[in-house]
């Protein structure tokens, strides 16, 4: 299913030939079977000739473009004799406006929609003024309710009313909508906010707790550390052992004893007299050193000590 004016724009393809025929201005309506009787193709170039498809030559409705076998089967209207008719009657759905058999109004058509494989119409989309389809939005009628579509007004039998299917909500509906749903989006915020509060208060109370034990356990082992060091480890007290020994009763003393120093010890000198061989008269003595200055002095002369005794023979 798809929006008439959906069609309108798209490019015709031929299969055959492999290029693009023209793209469709319009869509032909056959009132009386309740269906799109042919496309109205525009054709590129200087001499625009307008053409028509009819809609049982098309072979597919794509997504980007409509597919027919070959180009023959865009005609002029001179050939296709009923279509021409139709479109001289410029029969044009959408403005009509749609009314009830018991006089009811029920809107003006805005839009009708096609099946893509047949062409039939399954259906009208009407609204309100422009005003009225602004605030209350637009309504799908059925193409089985209605009986006659004429140039400038769709009748339809008196269950259409009752069978009108709101598809637009329109601006009331809308801030009706919208209101809800943000009334609804603003007590799941808060309702999410107060439960992450809450949630991240007794993770932070807990966090809290548990840094406040660590730190205390901290505490006490790094105070019986430094208590260890001290050598005053307050869980088990460690006293410096003393041992005390009796004196030996040699080195007991009375309580009247005294110590005195010794006397002191006076050197003794003892004279002992010479051996006569050992003293010298003056005269050897005056000798050996007149001898000693000759040495020094070089002189080879002999120095004859002279025998002190022979002086005095």
């Amino acid at each position: 299913m798809r929006k008439s004016k959906k069609y309108v724009g798209m490019p015709v393809i031929s299969l055959a030939e492999g290029q693009q025929i023209g793209t469709v201005k319009g869509l032909v309506v056959d009132p009386i079977q309740k269906k799109v009787a042919a496309l109205i193709i525009e054709q590129k170039g200087w001499f625009k000739e307008q053409k028509f498809a009819p809609y049982g030559k098309v072979c597919s409705i794509g997504k980007d473009a409509i597919t027919i076998d070959q180009s023959t089967h865009v005609e002029k209207g001179a050939s296709l004799p009923e279509i021409l008719k139709l479109y001289k009657e410029k029969l044009n759905l959408i403005g009509c406006r749609v009314m009830a058999e018991n006089g009811t109004h029920l809107g003006i058509v805005d839009e009708y929609f096609v099946e893509e494989n047949t062409g039939a119409i399954v259906g009208l989309e009407l609204s309100g003024s422009l005003l009225d389809s602004f605030m209350k939005g637009r309504v799908f009628l059925d193409i089985s309710f209605t009986r006659t579509i004429g140039k400038e007004m769709v009748v339809t039998s008196n269950e259409a009313i009752d069978n009108l299917v709101k598809v637009d909500g329109g601006l009331q509906e809308t801030v009706k909508t919208f209101k809800n749903s943000t009334s609804q989006f603003l007590e799941n915020t808060l309702q999410k906010t107060k439960e992450i509060s809450s949630k991240t208060k007794e993770e932070l109370e807990s966090k809290t707790k548990e840094l406040g034990n660590l730190t205390k356990d901290l505490g006490e082992s790094l105070n019986r550390q430094l208590d260890k060091v001290r050598g005053k480890d307050r869980s088990e007290p460690v006293e410096d052992p003393v041992v005390v020994q009796d004196l030996p009763p040699e080195a007991a003393r009375g309580e009247d004893n005294e110590l005195t120093r010794a006397k002191p010890t006076e050197d003794k000198v003892e004279v002992v007299d010479l051996p006569p061989e050992a003293q010298l008269t003056r005269e050897e003595e005056q000798a050996g050193e007149t001898n000693e200055s000759a040495v020094k002095n070089g002189d080879e002369t002999e120095v004859k000590a002279e025998d002190p005794s022979a002086d005095k023979k």
